[in-house]
């Protein structure tokens, strides 16, 4: 397991994992995906990064579901934005939480994980 002051690097000097620190000043280590045939699970919590923070968190079953999600995903996914990933809560109040916890937060300077 890699601890949280630890640098992994996954190609091009960009690191596999970003910590990242949500509102409320809670930490959070998120993986990159690659934007290339990315394939979104139930089991993980994905966001879109646009110069360093957040402008969206969310499920695959919000893009399914809320209209407004998945027209927020499809205008940073155009300009864009970095997609970052990590496991999903089970419970849906915690999934709700994180994604507030996340939206609009960005990210930890200076660190990689």
């Amino acid at each position: 397991m890699i601890g949280l002051n630890s640098i992994a690097e996954a190609g091009i000097g960009e690191s596999a994992s970003v910590l990242w620190t949500g509102r409320s000043g809670r930490r959070y280590l998120m993986e990159r995906e690659r934007e290339a045939g990315v394939a979104m699970t139930p089991t993980r919590l994905y966001a879109l990064e646009d110069n360093g923070v957040i402008g969206w968190a969310g499920t695959a079953e919000d893009l399914i579901g809320d209209h407004r999600a998945r027209e927020k995903f499809r205008r940073l996914s155009a300009s864009g934005a970095s997609m970052l990933s990590l496991a999903a809560p089970s419970d849906p109040l915690a999934v709700m939480t994180l994604v507030w916890d996340l939206e609009g937060s960005r990210r930890a300077l200076g660190r990689a994980a």
